[in-house]
């Protein structure tokens, strides 16, 4: 098995390297457009098909602010995306030189990992945003994420805010971490 070149992982996950968890995190955001959780304006949809490892969390489309309310199992590192693409090596390179955005929780600042294009495959569902055919795909994905470990039981703030290739992200999500 040859090896790929991968981002630096330094403030990433112990757990899961770039290309597993985009394909985890693309996976869960290419539900259909109905009960989708990156569309979702209200968070109603944040806990389906949440991943084992990570609890995941959606930016939006680019249509505006938006602000949603999720709960969060105990003891779950969470996962932001700030600005990310699904495409190939081109369109990561174009769309990775402006990117820039932070996440606040709580109102701190938390570390960002930049991921450069990295090859993963996710399964999308027919009838998603992001107008990518139902099946399993191969792409190349990058972006900037946060990593942010388990947040304490309780109420918490998280504000998403980015930009990359004219797209711009504006979430707060309301979490409620508890032991449910």
């Amino acid at each position: 098995m040859g090896t790929q070149p991968t981002a630096p992982q330094t403030s990433t996950s112990d757990k899961l390297p770039p290309g597993e968890f985009q394909a985890r995190w693309w996976t869960w955001a290419s539900q259909p457009s109905g009960s989708n959780p990156v569309s979702d304006t209200s968070g109603r949809f944040c806990m389906r098909d949440q991943p084992v490892e990570v609890w995941l969390l959606a930016g939006s489309l680019g249509e505006g602010p938006v602000e949603r309310q999720c709960r969060v199992p105990a003891a779950k590192p969470l996962l932001a995306p700030v600005v990310n693409l699904a495409s190939d090596v081109a369109e990561c390179e174009r769309f990775m030189k402006n990117a820039q955005g932070e996440v606040l929780m709580d109102g701190s600042t938390q570390a960002l990992t930049r991921v450069s294009a990295t090859p993963f495959t996710y399964e999308a569902r027919a009838g998603n945003p992001f107008d990518t055919a139902a099946g399993r795909i191969n792409s190349v994905g990058c972006g900037l994420y946060a990593w942010i470990n388990p947040p304490a039981s309780g109420e918490h703030e998280l504000h998403i805010r980015g930009s990359a290739d004219g797209k711009d992200v504006d979430v707060k999500y309301k979490l409620i971490v508890g032991s449910d």
